[in-house]
């Protein structure tokens, strides 16, 4: 299955890879996660725009996947198109990019503890984020009591699932850290962007 993302995965490989050059392997990874939400963005506005007009949809979801899959295989295998993963060969402050916290001795404590303070800050902006702009689902006519209270509880317990990416970056490889902190970072300034320029509609 891995295999029907080579499509996907070499060209974004190769670009990484000739980005590594002049910039070093860590700031590459930041620049081509920003680079490809940057070329996904029509699709992200389109489905927050979508959504002010309550019509919901996955399609903008469907075609960012196998994008986002593919590039989180490139900054979390150690084998590409057959090959060794040049990218995980190079280092961040001595830790090399391919390596894991528990894996890698306590020479890499440092940089994986910056690393998890910094997303440890972003989940909580966005917790407070998803907490200030959460919007209650529409019911449909006739929903018992029951299913609007569980639906209620879904909805406010949902903010904290920001928290979840704190443990990708303690279990992925760094390269695979670096890669998340900056997706969700970008992610967050996304969204408070377009809810800046497109709000929501009042709830009533």
């Amino acid at each position: 299955m891995l295999a029907l993302l080579d499509p996907f995965v070499l060209p974004l490989h190769a670009a990484l890879v000739a980005l590594t050059g002049p910039l070093g392997a860590a700031p590459a990874i930041v620049a081509m996660t920003l680079l490809l939400r940057l070329l996904l963005h029509p699709l992200v506005r389109h489905a927050h725009l979508a959504a002010i007009e309550r019509r919901p949809g996955c399609l903008p979801v469907l075609v960012q996947l196998p994008f986002l899959l593919a590039i989180y295989r490139i900054f979390t295998s150690p084998v590409v198109a057959g090959q060794t993963n040049a990218l995980l060969q190079h280092s961040l402050l001595g830790a090399p990019l391919g390596v894991h916290l528990l894996e890698g001795g306590l020479t890499v404590v440092p940089v994986f503890a910056v690393l998890a303070a910094l997303m440890l800050l972003v989940c909580w902006l966005s917790y407070r984020f998803a907490r200030a702009h959460a919007v209650a689902p529409a019911l449909p006519d006739g929903t018992s009591p029951e299913m609007a209270e569980a639906m209620a509880r879904t909805q406010r317990l949902l903010p904290y699932l920001s928290f979840g990416s704190l443990v990708g970056v303690l279990v992925m490889p760094l390269a695979g850290g670096i890669y998340l902190l900056t997706a969700v970072a970008s992610a967050l300034a996304e969204r408070a962007g377009l809810r800046h320029r497109h709000p929501m509609p009042a709830a009533g």
